[in-house]
């Protein structure tokens, strides 16, 4: 007779027994589908230029950059020897990881049809691809990501201490690539609380405040290493400031760089609010650009004497904090109009009929200044290095026109929004599950973590984004996760018996 314990659904689990390994018409599948997907990108990156604006930050890894995505760079560059490589090994580990997320789906279902669909789901996301073939952090972040959600599968189908630790340690480096995924510590201990009493608290606990600490601590070690300084600074202070830059300050403002950044946003301000409703957002996307990047941080560094645009964090903490306090309910608002748009995958870079009325109605011009000197000495390093052109912080311009296919973004938001709503009545009903009906009780615990994960890494981008698909994009696993669960309920009957 079988040994049996109770699964962190509440189901009993057949303890010790190995997991069947999936069929081979389903890796099969699944491989395939996910090969052409990854074939096709790399195939669109020939003769496309891989730097962007944030690029060249990433690549000399300056202080206001966090160290996970530098030290990819690195790491591929001291393996390979071609920088170039950088983005073909970030679409194959991409690639390699929704492949790992898809056996692990079906190890978890047995149901080889919804692995299929759910196969598909995964490697939909257009804009995830899109972002691959470029030097920014979405790629290897959707990448930790889909690792994270197969390890959860593995972890919820039989709690053990070794794939908590597996599921910290991918939090950790996650962390160190984009700082919001510090959510994925959260998750992990809605994890550990849903699968007790198998697992030691104090252990598991201990593990995670561990792994939190070497992941936000890394970052100061890679500058040492790097450069020989443990400074270190954030754009945490540019991006609240962007969320101020369209709020009313009341009262009189006497230092003279919040003088400076006010007179400089007040009039994008002024057509922002004389715009239709329905443009704004995309007004404030690209004001927000102009003002802080083509304007703001270069008159700011130049005015204090700094060399390059992340020596001025310090100085827009302080104006932004200004602008918090003087106009609270303004910030606020803005966190959660930007929360809600990405919950929906929305972006505010796009608005149906914006085209037409910036003819009619011609925007407030923000006057641009040169990049910092250091800043443009690195973009002109970074190109001799990819062999691209030097990409220097332009102001975008205006967006009048979704560039993806219309369908698809109709889908993402349908399916971003569903998860959404999945992973928020998940997180109300946890503490009610004994109460529910058994399949939907079984499918609470995923949806609760992934959950947890979802909205919290959302939540902590809105504090200092407007809210833009871009950001979205890295959660696209978490979603097909959250998307899925109706469907799946609790694991496989193979592994589990209510």
């Amino acid at each position: 007779m079988e040994v049996t314990e109770a699964g962190a659904s509440g189901a009993v689990v057949q303890a010790e027994k190995p997991a069947a390994y999936p069929d081979w018409r389903v890796l099969s599948a699944i491989g395939l589908i996910t090969v052409i997907a990854m074939i096709t990108t790399l195939l669109g990156t020939r003769g496309m230029d891989p730097l962007r604006s944030d690029s060249a930050s990433y690549i000399v890894f300056d202080p206001s950059r966090t160290v996970g995505y530098p030290a990819f760079i690195g790491l591929v560059r001291l393996l390979a020897g071609n920088p170039g490589l950088v983005v073909p090994a970030q679409i194959i580990l991409l690639a390699a990881s929704l492949m790992t997320l898809g056996r692990s789906f079906y190890e978890y279902t047995r149901r080889p049809l919804l692995t299929v669909a759910f196969q598909i789901v995964l490697i939909t996301g257009i804009e995830l691809w899109k972002l691959s073939m470029v030097l920014l952090t979405e790629a290897l972040a959707a990448t930790l990501v889909a690792f994270w959600c197969a390890q959860l599968l593995q972890f919820l189908r039989a709690p053990k201490m070794s794939r908590i630790a597996v599921l910290v340690a991918l939090a950790a480096v996650a962390t160190m690539v984009r700082p919001a995924f510090v959510a994925l510590f959260v998750a992990t201990g809605v994890a550990v609380f849903i699968s007790r009493p198998q697992l030691p608290r104090g252990r598991t606990l201990a593990l995670i405040v561990a792994g939190f600490a070497v992941g936000w601590g890394a970052t100061p070690v890679g500058q040492y290493l790097a450069h020989g300084s443990f400074e270190t600074t954030s754009p945490f202070a540019r991006g609240v400031l962007q969320h101020t830059l369209f709020c009313e300050q009341p009262g009189t403002i006497t230092d003279p760089d919040s003088q400076f950044v006010e007179g400089s946003a007040a009039p994008a301000r002024r057509y922002v609010d004389d715009a239709p409703a329905e443009f704004r957002s995309s007004l404030e996307r690209t004001y927000s650009g102009q003002l802080r990047f083509g304007w703001i941080i270069p008159l700011l560094a130049q005015a204090h004497g700094m060399t390059a645009g992340w020596q001025t964090d310090p100085i827009m903490a302080r104006i932004a904090g200004e602008r918090v306090r003087a106009n609270p309910s303004c910030y606020a608002a803005s966190v959660l109009a930007a929360d809600l748009r990405m919950l929906t995958y929305g972006s505010s870079a796009r608005a149906s009929g914006l085209r037409e009325y910036l003819v009619g109605h011609p925007p407030a011009v923000v006057p641009a200044a040169p990049m910092p000197p250091a800043d443009a000495r690195d973009a002109l390093r970074a190109a001799q290095l990819f062999h691209a052109a030097p990409a220097f912080e332009v102001p975008p311009p205006f967006k009048s026109e979704d560039r993806n296919p219309a369908f698809l973004m109709l889908l993402a938001r349908f399916l971003f929004t569903t998860a959404a709503v999945i992973g928020a009545l998940a997180l109300v009903a946890l503490p009610l599950r004994r109460r529910l009906h058994p399949k939907l009780a079984q499918a609470v615990p995923l949806a609760a973590v992934a959950g947890a994960a979802f909205h919290g890494t959302l939540a902590v981008t809105a504090i200092v984004e407007l809210g833009l698909s871009r950001y979205c994009a890295p959660l696209w696993p978490l979603m097909a996760v959250l998307t899925a669960v109706l469907l799946v309920g609790g694991h496989s009957s193979e592994t589990s018996e209510a």
